[in-house]
């Protein structure tokens, strides 16, 4: 798979939420782990991060959404 860093607002390093497109049109995320939080029940192998709106809403838009 390849992937495509989309610049997100307000970073200028690498070590920072960020949204990726990839070459088979999907969107994977780079953010800050979230393990515990009401409403959250993950699967085995699965894991979720936090990401602004901001960001996912430009993840979208790069996919013409």
């Amino acid at each position: 798979m390849k992937l495509t860093k989309l610049s997100g607002p307000d970073c200028d390093n690498d070590d920072c939420a960020a949204v990726f497109i990839s070459d088979r049109k999907t969107i994977v995320v780079q953010g800050d782990g979230v393990s515990h939080a009401d409403g959250l029940r993950l699967g085995v192998g699965e894991q979720a991060v936090e990401i602004s709106a901001d960001l996912l809403r430009e993840a979208l838009n790069a996919l013409g959404g």
